[in-house]
């Protein structure tokens, strides 16, 4: 009984300490760094922004009766809007700097662009920016 206990006691020991030794040898892996050109298709310009027609009336104290009669014959109803002078300066402030954001991502956009086609033709990029077209 001793024996076979020592058997058991000894057979996980031998087994363990052996760790892989007992199996074939594994085949070695190389790694290597390949690069890879990728290509990034340019994509199509968006549709040209399509603006709707809007009308300004110039109302004051002396023509504010007139106004009232055209504008209730033409829309059906009296109800308007009104801006003060400042609030128009505003919104032609804003309007202003809406175009102006939008410039600087289309310049950024075609910067882009230049550098990709470059990237991927060898091209040089054209100086200026390109029209959109409509």
């Amino acid at each position: 009984m001793k024996k076979s206990l020592a058997l058991f006691l000894l057979l996980p020991i031998l087994l363990l300490s052996s760790g892989c030794s007992l199996w074939p040898s594994l085949k070695k892996i190389s790694v290597q760094t390949v690069e890879a050109k990728r290509i990034i298709p340019l994509q199509n310009s968006p549709r040209p922004v399509d603006m709707n027609n809007m009308h300004f009336w110039i109302v004051t104290e002396q023509n504010f009766e007139e106004f009232k009669t055209k504008f209730t014959k033409k829309n059906g109803s009296f109800l308007f809007y009104s801006i003060s002078v400042r609030d128009y300066e505003n919104l032609a402030l804003n309007m202003a700097e809406i175009k102006r954001y939008i410039e600087q991502q289309k310049e950024i956009i075609v910067y882009y662009e230049n550098a990709i086609t470059f990237q991927q033709t060898g091209e040089k990029p054209e100086k200026k920016l390109k029209e959109i077209k409509k």
